[in-house]
């Protein structure tokens, strides 16, 4: 018994060796890397079955790995395991971050803000609103989570982002919030935000420059499907509700 346990271990050592010899070499598949990165936790064995689950249970999809560890169930995929993924997923995210804290912001390149958000909100069950606040030399001062709602809807409330904006010494801010379902297509409700907070910071002399929706599918700009302008140049709903008043004449 104690053989087979020595040759187990034995042939786990080795093909883990070989693994890492052809990572170097840029020779590993998707599903490999995840069985490199769980023998740095799993140590001394053959993890070649623990990591063929995660990868089904993720579809195949790295974004969703760090969810499929965290709700696996999946035996040998322990506490350990699973500290060292979320250490990945938020060393990750903070990478990504610090793409552009701190940086100017391109209206026609905010592609690291995007990359970042969809990595924050990947995976996630419910939906969540997160601001990006620029000074006025246009570089980003702070990225903020500010709520969180259900599957289908969040409860954004303008004063709160304008609040936050006056509190940094923002002027200038972008709207991510991600669809869990996937699809990045603004709902009716989505407009009707936008429109309410392009008005809502216009009167408090601040700028919406883009709401951005972001799911597995991609990300959706308002900014870059002309929507921000086009909501910009329509009637306010205060204009439209003075235009329906009756004249005093």
């Amino acid at each position: 018994m104690n053989s087979a346990k020595t040759t187990a271990s034995h042939y786990g050592t080795g093909h883990i060796k070989r693994l890492r010899k052809r990572f170097n070499e840029g020779k590993v598949s998707k599903e490999e890397l995840v069985e490199l990165l769980l023998s740095y936790v799993i140590k001394g064995k053959d993890v070649k079955p623990q990591a063929r689950a995660l990868f089904r249970k993720a579809g195949g999809s790295y974004r969703e790995i760090f969810r499929a560890v965290k709700t696996a169930d999946i035996m040998g995929i322990g506490s350990e395991a699973k500290t060292f993924f979320a250490a990945i997923e938020s060393f990750t995210a903070q990478h990504a971050r610090d793409g552009y804290i701190g940086k100017k912001y391109s209206i026609k390149g905010q592609s690291d803000v995007i990359d970042y958000h969809k990595i924050l909100c990947a995976g996630e069950k419910r939906e969540q609103v997160h601001a990006v606040f620029l000074n006025a030399k246009n570089r980003v001062i702070e990225s903020k989570k500010m709520c969180e709602g259900t599957v289908t809807q969040s409860a954004l409330y303008p004063r709160e982002i304008i609040a936050e904006a006056i509190a940094i010494g923002g002027v200038s801010i972008v709207i991510i919030h991600n669809h869990p379902s996937g699809d990045v297509k603004p709902s009716e409700s989505d407009i009707k935000i936008t429109r309410k907070l392009l008005f809502s910071m216009k009167e408090m002399e601040l700028c919406l420059l883009d709401h951005i929706i972001v799911g597995s599918a991609g990300y959706f700009s308002f900014y870059e499907e002309g929507l921000i302008c086009l909501l910009y140049t329509s009637p306010s709903p205060r204009d439209r509700t003075r235009s329906r008043m009756p004249s005093s004449a």
